[in-house]
């Protein structure tokens, strides 16, 4: 495998407390879809705004035959406000994905409050 790309989730805001939506990343090989690839995605919290994984880091998933791995464990913001970063990374390939914490709840970027 020799690119990573994200098709879903990159870029997202939420409050604190809130759930991410899944993260998505579509894996290719010579230009082709790389299915049954192990992906791991690890949260990289340096402004320490509290976000993880339920269960904690790393969320490991075997790709799809379309080349797509979706995390399948919910992903919680935090209590703090700040910018998280979910380091993706399989053989041979590794991407970040950037996520935003904001200072105060909001409906808009997450799929339910906690």
């Amino acid at each position: 495998m020799d690119e990573l790309t994200p098709v879903m989730g990159d870029g997202q805001h939420v409050g604190p407390r809130m759930e991410f939506a899944p993260l998505a990343v579509l894996a290719l090989a010579g230009g082709e879809p790389a299915g049954g690839q192990m992906v791991s995605f690890f949260v990289d919290d340096p402004e320490g705004t509290g976000t993880d994984f339920h269960g904690g880091s790393p969320v490991r998933v075997t790709t799809a035959s379309d080349g797509t791995g979706t995390t399948d464990v919910p992903l919680i913001a935090g209590e703090a406000p700040g910018t998280v970063e979910v380091k993706v990374i399989a053989e041979g390939a590794r991407i970040s994905i950037s996520l935003h914490v904001s200072g105060q709840p909001d409906e808009s970027g997450g799929t339910s409050p906690l």
